[in-house]
């Protein structure tokens, strides 16, 4: 990409930078590790992009709607660019390094980007020295525990990333061409970012990646999920610790035994499944077929008694059929998901699924995609129905930001950012701590409940 000009020469003041971190969890983490590590360097890190001198825009691309959201914040920011106080705007993450050169001879209000492969290499980005820009072909940066990382002051909960890129081959997915194949971090060097975690307050613990079940499969020291599991049970400060994003297929009776048995590790088991018509999970190339859905339903409700299960499913895929549709309306009203996110297909380049005939109008894909949500509303509420009267744990995360509740948290079966939360009726507890409390109403993806 060349030599940035350094605009700041002779400014003597800290410099300032605004992050727009967009897209997944994931996403967060890259987010975050990056304004630590400009936070090292001396720079301040700023809420309000009218503060900034420096911004950036951690983008997202996984499908059609996230490039385009990305896209849209980015001509937002170039708004500063022009007529603010920035004079640095940066593109980075998923989009520069899927689409680096179309990105840039569409939007030359883009001074530099920086892909997922060089993250790490921020800080020499924005002191205007060169930066091998790795754009437009896989790869990510893989942080480890003393890799700087700032997360937002007095944050009770956060997420760690355990392994990064994915392995698979789903039809449809643009993840392997962005990030690469998976690959993995050591059990010590997660427990030891844990710690630090926990040290600076945080009491729950949400572990992400592409594909968290495959964790230490790349490894040759026998690492695996439930290994990890242990040895972050034992972290002194986590209160709760939730495992996201576990394909299907390598889920094991192992895991599941250990979840149940380890006291800080939550009933909560996320497992996209994304359809469960056998012959669109053969198009997708997911693996299985619709009998391994079915099993691993079972045994994780024999396994780990009373878990909440999550979900999504990909509506629209080529080929999908009026028949197929109603197959994955039956199983999601046979295994009764707690939470459940439905997408549209979109269709990414470089995927196998992208040359696919038999195209399903957006229309249909659209009234399919309000049909299975209207039965998993239905669903979830018929689950909070039945959990009036129960007796729930609650982490506070702070103040209710809806009228005649005093305190809003989640409870165990809630993960951040997706899922709904718990309005309190009563509570003195500050965020952060633990309490118990009577469900005692609902609305629609959110419960009431009263502290005993």
């Amino acid at each position: 990409m060349g030599r940035l000009p350094d605009r700041h020469a002779g400014r003597s003041a800290r410099r300032t930078v605004h992050f727009v971190s967009l897209g997944c969890p994931k996403n967060r983490v890259d987010t975050e590790v990056m304004a630590g590590l400009l936070a090292t360097d001396g720079m301040t890190v700023v809420a309000s992009p009218e503060e900034a001198d420096i911004i950036v825009v951690n983008t997202c691309a996984f499908i059609g709607d996230a490039k385009e959201e990305s896209i849209d914040v980015l001509l937002e920011m170039a708004r500063h660019r022009r007529s603010g106080r920035c004079s640095l705007l940066i593109a980075a993450g998923c989009l520069p390094q899927r689409n680096g050169a179309e990105l840039r001879e569409a939007m030359p209000e883009i001074d530099a980007m920086l892909g997922t492969a060089t993250l790490d290499q921020i800080g020499r980005l924005v002191k205007g020295r060169a930066v091998d820009a790795a754009l437009n072909y896989p790869g990510h940066f893989l942080p480890t525990a003393a890799t700087p990382r700032l997360i937002e002051q007095g944050s009770i909960s956060a997420y760690i990333k355990i392994a990064d890129g994915c392995s698979r081959k789903c039809a449809f997915c643009a993840i392997p061409g962005i990030r690469g194949k998976g690959r993995s971090r050591s059990v010590a060097d997660v427990v030891a970012e844990a710690r630090q975690l926990a040290d600076a307050g945080v009491v729950e613990l949400n572990l992400v990646a592409q594909d968290t079940a495959a964790f230490g499969r790349d490894r040759k020291d026998g690492a695996d999920l439930a290994g990890l599991l242990g040895a972050l049970n034992d972290v002194d400060g986590l209160r709760w610790i939730r495992v996201l994003y576990l394909y299907p297929d390598a889920v094991s009776d192992r895991l599941l035994r250990q979840m149940g048995e380890l006291d800080k590790v939550v009933p909560y088991l996320d497992i996209p499944i994304q359809h469960a018509a056998a012959p669109m999970l053969k198009a997708m190339r997911r693996g299985h077929g619709p009998d391994a859905l079915i099993d691993v339903i079972d045994r994780a409700k024999r396994l780990l008694p009373g878990a909440f299960l999550r979900t999504t499913v990909l509506l629209g895929f080529p080929g999908e059929t009026d028949a197929d549709f109603d197959a994955l309306l039956s199983f999601v009203e046979a295994a009764r998901f707690h939470h459940l996110g439905a997408f549209r297909y979109s269709e990414e380049e470089g995927t196998p699924a992208a040359g696919m005939a038999d195209r399903v109008s957006p229309g249909i894909s659209y009234n399919r995609r309000r049909k299975v949500m209207a039965l998993q509303r239905r669903i979830v509420r018929e689950h909070h129905r039945a959990m009036k009267g129960q007796i729930i744990e609650v982490l506070v995360e702070g103040a209710a930001d809806e009228a005649g509740y005093v305190r809003q948290g989640r409870h165990t079966g809630q993960a951040p950012d997706i899922d709904g939360c718990v309005y309190l009726t009563s509570c003195a507890a500050g965020p952060g701590e633990v309490v118990r409390a009577t469900v005692v109403d609902f609305k629609d993806y959110d419960l009431v409940a009263e502290p005993l």
